[in-house]
């Protein structure tokens, strides 16, 4: 990540509060529509955060963000990865820490990986992480945060809503 974005995402951090981790997850859904996601669907609230296609394969990312050096994964997290795992499904966990080198994990879940309720640093979820994956959203991030860290910070969620609707591969929940 370049450091330019880690400022933005300081600056987006000191300016909006709670909904920072909210924010993120909406960047970081603009960034994958702008590497060709397809039928991309952002929850806010139930269920697995993001769903989306890239290429041929369906891709389902629960977002940590954090604000320190570690992200928790509560017991709801767990229930919700592990019926999609047993469903068929790809699941991620897309982990952002707070760090002057952090950069987004995507690391492959696999039940009974992670302890529940546990403080996890990004070094946690780097044994089942997806370097092609990270390495082919990192610049479209780079580049979403250049170009709308301002709108999350004045528009907050309902500014990024709008974003993402601009975008005709952005499913529906």
């Amino acid at each position: 990540m370049k450091r330019a974005t880690h400022e933005n995402l300081d600056r987006l951090r000191g300016h909006v509060d709670k909904e920072y981790g909210k924010l993120v997850q909406k960047l970081l859904a603009v960034a994958l529509l702008e590497a060709d996601a397809k039928r991309l669907v952002d929850r806010c609230t139930q269920g697995i955060d993001l769903a989306f296609e890239l290429a041929t394969e369906r891709y389902n990312f629960e977002v940590k963000t954090s604000e320190s050096d570690s992200v928790t994964l509560s017991a709801k997290d767990f229930e919700g990865m592990d019926r999609l795992v047993a469903e068929g499904n790809r699941v991620y966990i897309a982990v952002l820490t707070e760090g002057a080198f952090e950069d987004w994990v995507f690391s492959r879940y696999y039940p009974g990986e992670f302890p529940t309720g546990k403080k996890l640093t990004s070094f946690s979820f780097r044994p089942h992480r997806d370097r092609e994956l990270e390495a082919r959203i990192r610049p479209h991030f780079d580049s979403v945060i250049d170009q709308h860290t301002i709108t999350a910070i004045q528009g907050r969620q309902s500014g990024m809503d709008a974003v993402l609707e601009t975008y005709p591969e952005r499913g529906r929940a």
